[in-house]
């Protein structure tokens, strides 16, 4: 947040800069004419008229234009913590001299500390007169007093840094959020750059490589946003990043680094290589289901657990996976038994969760659908027996078949011998 302001002076060696801007959203009773030279300036305000120090003192000239005739003016420099000050103790009030219808002028000749040091100092102007018919008229001027060339200054110039976040993915568009603090009493910060640089060339500013933060106040904290881009060949490590900020304060250019680790993440490739599972099975009986897991991406996965539901069957049972580095391939085996007493159609999920290292959650689910089929009755005694019988019977009918066959074989080759020798005697007799 910028401080409200009126001019800007810049200050050199043993000068102060003030900076006025009236407070206005109504007329203001009293503001500031830079553009007149009145006794003791040496130019106007807005040429560049700067307040100086002569022989111990602070000694400034106010140009003050009055919105309506006033009989008297008064006016008096409040710090905004008089506990930091670069005065003695004194009174800060004095009155306006009247220069001509509308104009005054207002002398500030202030005590300085020995040996004052380089600091900010914000106050406020306060300007009170009467009308005529004695109304009183305020207005109060924002004011910064600035101490520069001194030897030392009031207090070392550094930034806090209060947080850094980063929203970083490979091969995408992320951000870098630093919040910064100026934990200073006495000093505003200027013109503040932000420059990220990665030594491993993996993270690379999206536009310009420094980037314009604006100014930070006293006590004041800010969030500066830079804008990257994540190559694709980045790795899913941490990666250290150098940050750079360069700013002015007490009229001097300061330059912080400091170095901060930040993770860079890929989205959970975890793909599946088709559910292998018969389509059925008999109650009582078990039944493998398979899938296999895939990590296509770059980092490891881990804490993959599956677990299939199949409501009737198996309300919930699970396999821890556990991790799978990238280019993996695991299975994820399970059985689902129904009982001997169920059958019919039945339908689930097998789903699968993982995270990656940084506990960022993945999860997929797939459908299951399973038939059951009625088991084969058991045999009882009865069934058995009657079994045998009708087991015997087509045994005994074979038998009986296979003897009578045996027998009309031998009466044939019987006879046939006997015919043989018949015509064989004939045949002696004839001769």
């Amino acid at each position: 947040m910028k401080k409200n302001r009126m001019l800007a002076v810049l200050l050199t060696v043993l000068f102060l800069v003030p900076f006025f801007r009236a407070a206005a959203e109504e007329p203001a009773a009293f503001t500031v004419d830079d553009t007149l030279v009145l006794r003791g300036m040496d130019r106007s305000w807005k040429q560049g008229y700067m307040p100086g120090i002569s022989k111990g003192k602070w000694v400034m000239v106010l140009p003050v234009r009055a919105a309506e005739k006033c009989e008297s003016l008064r006016a008096e420099l409040i710090l905004a913590d008089e506990g930091v000050t670069p005065f003695k103790r004194q009174s800060m009030a004095v009155s306006g001299v009247k220069e001509e219808p509308g104009v005054w002028t207002v002398r500030f000749s202030l005590a300085l500390l020995a040996e004052p040091k380089n600091a900010d100092y914000p106050c406020v102007i306060r300007l009170k007169g009467k009308t005529a018919d004695g109304q009183e008229r305020t207005a109060d001027l924002p004011y910064t007093v600035q101490i520069r060339g001194c030897k030392e200054n009031l207090e070392k110039t550094q930034l806090r840094v209060e947080g850094v976040e980063a929203d970083l993915s490979v091969g995408e568009e992320g951000i870098i959020r630093v919040t910064l603090a100026n934990p200073c009493a006495a000093a505003d910060y200027e013109n503040l750059e932000m420059k990220v640089t990665d030594a491993a060339g993996h993270i690379l500013p999206r536009s310009a490589e420094v980037l314009a933060a604006g100014n930070l106040g006293i006590g004041e904290s800010l969030t500066v946003e830079y804008p990257v881009t994540v190559t694709e060949k980045a790795s899913v490590a941490p990666h250290m990043l150098k940050l750079e900020m360069n700013w002015t304060a007490l009229g001097k250019e300061v330059t912080q680094t400091w170095n901060h680790t930040v993770s860079i993440r890929q989205e959970i490739r975890l793909e599946q290589g088709g559910l292998k599972m018969a389509k059925s099975v008999t109650a009582g009986d078990s039944l493998a289901v398979t899938l296999p897991l895939m990590n296509m991406g770059k980092a490891d996965v881990v804490n993959v657990l599956a677990t299939v539901s199949m409501p009737g069957i198996s309300e919930r049972q699970s396999v821890l996976v556990g991790t799978i580095q990238p280019g993996e391939t695991k299975q994820a085996q399970l059985v689902l038994s129904p009982a001997k007493d169920v059958s019919g159609d039945f339908s689930g999920t097998l789903t699968v969760e993982c995270t990656d290292h940084d506990g960022n959650p993945g999860a997929f689910s797939l459908p299951l659908a399973l038939t059951v089929l009625e088991p084969v009755p058991e045999r009882t005694a009865d069934s058995a027996a009657a079994s045998g019988n009708r087991a015997e019977q087509p045994a005994a009918l074979t038998w009986g078949l296979g003897g009578g066959c045996g027998l009309f074989l031998a009466a044939f080759l019987l006879q046939g011998i006997l015919l043989r020798r018949r015509i064989h005697h004939m045949e002696e007799e004839k001769l």
